[in-house]
């Protein structure tokens, strides 16, 4: 068995983005850069590696950002009748 593990990525020439992306890598080692950018993504995002990550716990990560919020208090209307108050 080989330690390696090969994943296929396509590129269609006649879709803009991809044209635009293989302009962007060029002649450089596709595997190199393709692993530089995973490397960077996992330092952006402090994702632990599998081996050091316990499955039972849940997700200290989330990738969702909490809905900000505004309250607006009013002040509570008193039932007892007060005429100094008009």
């Amino acid at each position: 068995m080989s330690n390696k593990r090969v994943r296929s990525i396509s590129f269609n020439s006649n879709n803009e983005a991809d044209i635009q992306r293989t302009k962007l890598i060029g002649k450089k080692s596709f595997s190199r850069y393709v692993k530089k950018l995973l490397d960077d993504e996992i330092k952006r995002t402090k994702v632990l590696t599998p081996t050091t990550t316990n499955t039972t716990t849940p997700s200290t990560q989330s990738h969702i950002k909490p809905v900000a919020t505004t309250r607006t208090l009013t002040p509570k209307k008193s039932n007892v009748f007060n005429p100094m108050l008009k």
